[in-house]
């Protein structure tokens, strides 16, 4: 049997057991008061201090439900992301190439909501931090790099579906650190 077709019998099985451990049994309020969401993500930055154009962001951040609010919970945590961007420029046949590196830390907290859908978790909340912006301007002057401190409030909205008690998807809109972004949640308390 050829490597290939060996790589993809081993996929499909794979994929058989992920469906059967992901059937949509999620728990009844996966944000309920005391239950603790560390959440992943990936998206398009936000350009702080310069830097324009498509960056990457990367973040991490962690929820814990610590209040009862009505039907929802009230939730406290972090968030740390980092974003990035360049830029190419071609003067006299050399190249120049500039590059901002943003990095964050950011007190957060949220309203989450499930609709009395097992699985599900909306939420809605403020965050505020700090942001360093790193520049290092790679041609026109190799030696010029220097970085900026500054304020960062953030806002954003964003829904969790969680296929069984621990895993779940994650997308999340707003400014923070990234417009957008997709990831993974994993519920590690409660």
């Amino acid at each position: 049997m050829k490597t290939r077709t060996k790589i993809i019998l081993v996929l499909i099985i794979m994929t058989g057991f992920s469906v059967q451990s992901f059937s949509g049994n999620g728990p009844e309020d996966p944000a309920g008061k005391g239950s603790g969401i560390l959440g992943f993500g990936f998206g398009p930055g936000i350009p702080y201090y310069g830097g324009s154009g498509f960056g990457p962001a990367i973040l991490v951040h962690y929820d814990h439900s610590i209040w009862q609010a009505g039907p929802g919970t009230i939730s406290l945590g972090g968030q740390i992301g980092t974003s990035f961007f360049w830029y190419k420029d071609y003067h006299k046949e050399v190249q120049y190439k500039n590059s901002w590196t943003n990095l964050g830390f950011i007190f957060r907290g949220a309203y989450h909501y499930g609709w009395k859908v097992p699985g599900l978790d909306t939420y809605a909340g403020f965050g505020a931090g700090t942001v360093i912006s790193m520049y290092n301007d790679g041609g026109y002057d190799p030696e010029k790099k220097h970085s900026h401190a500054g304020f960062l409030p953030t806002c954003f909205f964003g829904g969790s579906y969680f296929f069984n008690d621990v895993v779940g998807i994650n997308a999340e809109l707003g400014y923070n650190f990234a417009f957008a972004s997709i990831g993974l949640n994993f519920r590690i308390a409660k």
